[in-house]
């Protein structure tokens, strides 16, 4: 299975998404390929690894397995992007079918994984939209703020663009409400904002947790620096649990 992790707006939370589901796939005995398609190479950040162009290699040297890089963890590998990724965007742009790079880029690999996770950096690019056409189904992580509530709305624009002209066959499996302060009066308009947008398509949502901004400077997972944290185990509100990634991943692991 391949899921994209995609909003058009940044600082959603889509790269510590991307790497805390990773790691627990990976901790629950799937073998996983993390995929950051952002040229800022924060996935290597989160994961403590030296920034490397194994993107690049993928999608313009035609690197197969050697664009790969193991993370340290058990059954969890990463492609990791730097300054390089920009040049691949510009090389693919130039080439007809480029919506299809990485699909066809990715079946050189994929056979080694049960599922990959794609992390798309924001805005609408060429790496976006092939990582909308290479995906079984997306999940958009959504920061509970109104601009970051419009580019879930974008992002679906896209989506259903792609629709129309037959590209994209991937399931839309949801919205995660993330960074989510129980006593903002934000927070709670934003989430009945998506709930009134997409309604059973809302997960629970994550609270916000300064453990998931320390941990990549310690180039660690939230399982690996932090958990018991919020950001993991949610809240407890009348005696259950509300959100956290570690339902966010139960409830992954049901959809895949």
């Amino acid at each position: 299975m391949i899921l994209a992790i995609i909003n058009q707006k940044g600082g959603v939370g889509k790269t510590t998404t991307t790497v805390t589901l990773g790691h627990g796939l990976a901790m629950g005995g799937k073998r996983v390929l993390l995929v950051d398609l952002d040229a800022q190479g924060n996935v290597a950040d989160a994961l403590g690894l030296k920034k490397r162009g194994g993107l690049y290699q993928l999608l313009v040297a035609d690197a197969g397995e050697r664009a790969v890089t193991p993370s340290g963890r058990m059954g969890l590998d990463v492609i990791l992007s730097d300054k390089r990724t920009v040049e691949a965007k510009q090389i693919l742009a130039g080439k007809s079918f480029r919506e299809y790079a990485l699909r066809d880029a990715l079946d050189l690999v994929m056979d080694k994984y049960d599922v990959a996770i794609l992390d798309a950096a924001p805005g609408v690019d060429v790496l976006q939209i092939g990582a909308l056409v290479a995906a079984d189904a997306f999940l958009i992580p959504v920061a509970l703020d109104h601009l970051a509530v419009v580019g879930a709305g974008d992002a679906l624009a896209s989506v259903a663009s792609l629709k129309k002209v037959g590209a994209l066959q991937g399931d839309f499996l949801g919205v995660l409400p993330t960074m989510w302060e129980r006593v903002s009066k934000e927070s709670h308009q934003q989430l009945l904002q998506l709930v009134r947008q997409f309604e059973r398509l809302v997960w629970p949502p994550v609270p916000r947790d300064v453990k998931a901004r320390e941990a990549p400077a310690y180039g660690q997972t939230l399982w690996e620096y932090a958990p018991n944290s919020r950001a993991l185990l949610g809240v407890q509100i009348n005696g259950g649990c509300q959100g956290g990634y570690r339902q966010t991943l139960q409830r992954l692991l049901r959809e895949i």
